[in-house]
């Protein structure tokens, strides 16, 4: 399977009621988790880390993310 066909979960879909930072901390966790397919996912989760680290005192990434529906990482990246 190439990497722009793996599994990830789609954290877009459905929840409107995230935050953008809940939205972007969930990010991290799903381009942490997905960073061995593309060494690339590494300097995004960093990137994504920084962010959420900065501008919110609440959330603490990587944040949890509930199994649930699931998209491409193709996709995935593209939504982000």
């Amino acid at each position: 399977v190439s990497c722009d066909n793996v599994n990830v979960t789609n954290i877009f879909a459905g929840n409107m009621k995230d935050s953008n930072m809940e939205t972007l901390c969930k990010a991290t966790t799903v381009a942490w988790e997905s960073r061995s397919c593309h060494r690339h996912l590494e300097g995004i989760y960093l990137n994504l880390l920084s962010l959420v680290r900065r501008k919110s005192a609440v959330h603490k990434a990587p944040c949890p993310v509930a199994a649930g529906n699931t998209t491409s990482l193709k996709y995935f990246l593209m939504e982000l």
